[in-house]
């Protein structure tokens, strides 16, 4: 009897300690859940960035470029918004994204992120203000604006600001946050620097806790001259317009380039690449539609780095300085002096014992020529002659692609490395090129692969060779200076090293006499030149004329440099199918070394089509 009493007062205690159990566990899972949960709340942070004004961009001369201004601007918190009023602000999404649909909307808000900017006041009539008043889920803070001072002017130097890609945001993480990014020019090459740090807006649930100001972003000093940048660019502009009335053809010429250097420094003061585009349109905002309307015409490609050209005689003082390194002339010649023949073309033959035709550009020929007239008229036999010999002396040795090693030492086929993205290293075509080619893309090489026919294509700048602006300005500024360096537009460089190169003080100095003869009396750019009058004398340059495949116009090229007897710039335009070196792209640097010297620049005249 005792032993059943005490097991039944031994099961009311278990029993009575299980329910409380039971008790507890529904007070917490069930009574004090919501409280739980406010408190949870309570407890999660958190951030929303916003970005800080970004570093200003000057030209050389201190003149603004590229301010940031903080304004107020329109943010809708999301936290703020339910099922029950989230009609009321689809229209003000709406405001700033005219070009998503309602869909997207509704899931934006229900995805519940932190904020959303909608417009800048400044910018709202006072009627949208008061209706705005009595809508609790908007916030103001100040906002970064960016004003870009000249327009279209620099545009591509400069570059433009919009929302960050994923790809964007692997390479600067910070932009996911403030919501914006560089897209192109320094903008985003020097993102970090001009970014700075974000504001940081803390929630604590749908309400702001803490605001922790950022910093601004450090400012940039730049080479360029921005009253040169805008007469480069009308010289362009006009020799372009030119172009399309002379040659009156259905495709208009849209696209050129204009590369200015200071020989002494190898700063960048002109970059003009055309067609451009306006980046203050894009610090709102533009569509779909306005953005593929301005990608389709180029106007994104910065030409002066990006564009990748066949750079034809301009090419020509790369054999120029092999010719006087190597003492390779033409058969039977022992120095620059030597003259050879040209009577219009020249026959090359081939081991099968066929034989190609190869005709220059002036068909009764240049006459008696030597290194330097060859220079001075543009003469294609004359190197057509150094080709043939390399071919015949080299073919199958380490020194086959001896151009290609000269060409490749003043940079043609690498990066400058200047400090712009995007940048492309162009294509100089050797024996080795050909065979990987006939792998990966056998549509651009013949079955037989590098034949000596090449080799003349390549030594005038012709065939499968590609260069760009900036690339062919820097080369000529190097053998000018004896110095190889990459190129740059921010002042603040510390790491320009210098690689000197074996030039002397008498081949720079024939090389220069040589180029003077390019714009004097029987040059090839003389009558782009002759309205200098007597400074004519101190001016040099050399044209180029680069065949283009299908029906396409020939590209127009004319490097210059502003004086012989103390040079201080070199000048690369090139314009695409704008037909003859001497004719377009000669008088359009012309005008722009006249700017240079402190004369007035004239109107862009056709010049005489000589090559």
């Amino acid at each position: 009897m005792f032993f059943q009493q005490k097991f039944r007062l031994l099961s009311f205690l278990i029993s009575v300690i299980f329910l409380g159990l039971i008790f507890n566990i529904y007070n917490l899972q069930i009574i004090n859940r919501e409280d739980a949960i406010e408190s949870v709340n309570i407890q999660t942070l958190d951030t929303f960035y916003i970005a800080s004004p970004r570093g200003e961009i000057y030209d050389t001369n201190n003149n603004k470029l590229a301010s940031s201004s903080l304004e107020p601007h329109l943010f809708i918190n999301l936290r703020k918004i339910n099922d029950k009023n989230i009609s009321k602000y689809e229209q003000y999404i709406k405001y700033n994204f005219t070009d998503l649909e309602d869909t997207f909307i509704s899931d934006l808000f229900k995805s519940k992120n932190l904020m959303v900017k909608v417009a800048n006041i400044t910018e709202l009539s006072f009627d949208e203000r008061q209706s705005l008043s009595s809508l609790d889920a908007f916030e103001i803070f100040d906002f970064p604006v960016r004003k870009y001072e000249y327009d279209n002017i620099a545009s591509h130097i400069i570059g433009y600001l919009g929302e960050p890609s994923l790809e964007d945001i692997k390479s600067f993480p910070l932009a996911a946050y403030s919501n914006i990014v560089g897209k192109n020019g320094l903008e985003r090459y020097y993102q970090k620097d001009l970014a700075g740090n974000p504001t940081q807006i803390i929630f604590q649930g749908s309400e702001i806790k803490e605001i922790v100001n950022g910093s601004p972003g450090k400012d940039i000093i730049s080479s360029l001259d921005i009253d040169l940048q805008i007469v480069a660019t009308e010289s362009l502009l006009q020799g372009m317009q030119l172009a399309n009335e002379r040659f009156e053809s259905s495709n208009k010429i849209q696209k050129g380039a204009v590369v200015v250097l200071d020989i002494r420094t190898n700063e960048v003061l002109s970059l003009v690449s055309l067609p451009d585009y306006n980046p203050n349109n894009f610090v709102d905002g533009i569509s779909n539609r306005e953005f593929n309307e301005l990608n389709i015409t180029g106007a994104f490609n910065n030409y002066p780095i990006q564009g990748q050209y066949p750079p034809g005689s301009v090419f020509k003082v790369v054999a120029y300085w092999l010719a006087e390194q190597e003492n390779l002339y033409p058969e039977g010649l022992s120095s620059r002096n030597g003259k050879i023949d040209c009577e219009g073309s020249l026959v090359f033959g081939f081991n099968d014992g066929s034989q190609q035709v190869y005709n220059d550009w002036k068909e009764e020929g240049h006459g008696r020529v030597n290194l330097s007239s060859s220079i001075k008229e543009s003469c294609n036999v004359y190197f057509w002659d150094i080709a043939l010999k390399i071919w015949r002396d080299y073919e199958g040795t380490s020194s086959e692609s001896i151009l290609q090693e000269y060409a490749k030492s003043l940079g043609f086929g690498e990066l400058t490395n200047i400090d712009l993205p995007y940048e492309a290293s162009g294509v100089v075509p050797d024996r080795n090129l050909f065979e990987d080619w006939a792998v990966s893309q056998p549509e651009r090489v013949r079955a037989e692969g590098w034949l000596g026919g090449d080799l003349m294509n390549l030594i005038i700048g012709q065939g499968a060779i590609t260069t760009t602006p900036i690339q062919v300005a820097n080369a000529y500024r190097t053998l000018i200076s004896g110095k190889l360096s990459k190129p740059y537009i921010n002042l603040d460089q510390q790491d320009n090293k210098e690689l000197l190169l074996e030039v002397n003080e008498t081949f720079i100095n024939f090389l220069l006499q040589d180029l003077n003869s390019v714009t004097n009396e029987g040059g090839t750019a003389h009558a782009s030149f002759s309205i200098l009058g007597n400074n004519v004398k101190d001016v040099g340059g050399k044209t180029g004329t680069a065949q283009n495949s299908g029906d396409k116009n020939n590209t127009s090229w004319f490097v210059g440099i502003d004086s012989i007897s103390n040079p201080r710039y070199v000048i690369a335009t090139v314009v695409e199918e704008g037909g003859s070196g001497s004719a377009i792209a000669a008088p359009v640097t012309r005008r722009i070394i006249q700017s240079l010297r402190g004369v007035n620049p004239t109107p862009v005249k056709f010049g005489e089509i000589t090559e």
